[in-house]
C-alpha cells in the first residue's frame, strides 16, 4: 500500500489521545449545519427533521477530528411548548474541556459530546450527520467508543476513524418502562478520508440530490443492508445484491409493521 495515503498528524493524534483521556476522567455518568442523528424512545435511529430512518445494517464512519466535548443547557418550555436550547459551548477533544458555564435562569448546564459520521453503504451512502450526546446511556456508549479510538490512535493512527453499525440495548425502568440506550458496534477502521483499512483507497460515495420538500414528509421502512462478506479484500463499496421478494402472506414474520396512515 502506498506511503502517500493521508494520515492524521502525529501532534494532533497525541493531543487527541490526551483529550479523550481527560474527557473521560472528567465526565459525570458542534454541529456544522449537518442533519442530527438521534435515537428515538422506541430505539430506532433516525436523522434529519423528518426523522429519516437509518437503514438497518448500514455502516457509518466517525470522523475522529470532529470529536468535541463541552456543555449544553436546555430549558424546559411551558405547557404545549418545546424545550429550548439556551446555551452550548463545545471545543475539540484535542483541547481541554471548557469550564462549566453558569446556569441559565436556574437551569444548570449538562455535559455533552459531539461527533460527525458519514454513511458508507446502503440507501444512505454519502449522507453526513452530527450526533450529539447528553443522556446517561448515550454518554456511556460514547465513552466506550472513545476508549477504543484512544487505543487505536496509539497503535495505528492512520486508520483511527471507527466504522460503526448503530444498534440499541434496553433496560426496564420501574417508573418509565422500557428505556432504550445506544450501542456503537465497531466493525472496522478507516482513514480520515473514509478509506477502509485493508481495502483499496476509494472516495466515499456522494449523497443523492435532496428531493423536493413535502408538506408532510412520510417515513418509509428501509430494508436491511446486505451482510458484509466474510472474505478479506472485498471492496467496501461493492453493490449489494437485492434480496428475493418475500410473499405478501409472509411479510409479518420477523418484521415490525408500521401502522397505516390515517
Amino acid at each position: 500500500m502506498s506511503d502517500n495515503l493521508p494520515t492524521i498528524p502525529e501532534d494532533y493524534a497525541a493531543a487527541l489521545m490526551s483529550g479523550i483521556a481527560e474527557s473521560k476522567a472528567s465526565t459525570i455518568v458542534a454541529g456544522g449545519g449537518k442533519d442530527l442523528l438521534r435515537m428515538l424512545k422506541s430505539g430506532e435511529w433516525v436523522f434529519g427533521q423528518s426523522n429519516e430512518e437509518v437503514q438497518p445494517g448500514s455502516r457509518w464512519v466517525a470522523n475522529v477530528m470532529s470529536f468535541a466535548h463541552g456543555w449544553c443547557c436546555w430549558v424546559e418550555g411551558g405547557p404545549g411548548q418545546k424545550n429550548e436550547l439556551r446555551g452550548e459551548i463545545m471545543v475539540s477533544m484535542a483541547k481541554s474541556k471548557p469550564p462549566c458555564p453558569a446556569p441559565v435562569d436556574g437551569t444548570p448546564y449538562k455535559e455533552q459530546r459531539v461527533f460527525d459520521l458519514k454513511c458508507l453503504d446502503g440507501a444512505d451512502a454519502g449522507t453526513e450527520v452530527t450526533h450529539k450526546v447528553g443522556s446517561i446511556g448515550g454518554m456511556r456508549a460514547t465513552l466506550d467508543l472513545l476508549d477504543k479510538v484512544r487505543g487505536r490512535l496509539a497503535t495505528n493512527p492512520r486508520y483511527s476513524c471507527p466504522v460503526l453499525t448503530l444498534g440499541n440495548d434496553h433496560y426496564d425502568h420501574t417508573k418509565w418502562g422500557r428505556i432504550y440506550t445506544p450501542v456503537f458496534e465497531v466493525v472496522g477502521w478507516a482513514d480520515i478520508n473514509g478509506n477502509l483499512e485493508g481495502a483499496a483507497a476509494k472516495p466515499l460515495p456522494q449523497a443523492a440530490p435532496a428531493a423536493e420538500p413535502q408538506t408532510k414528509p412520510v417515513r418509509q421502512r428501509k430494508p436491511p443492508v446486505a451482510p458484509m462478506p466474510d472474505a478479506a479484500g472485498v471492496p467496501w463499496d461493492e453493490p449489494a445484491v437485492p434480496a428475493e421478494p418475500v410473499p405478501t402472506a409472509q411479510t409479518h414474520v420477523g418484521q415490525r409493521r408500521r401502522p397505516a396512515a390515517r
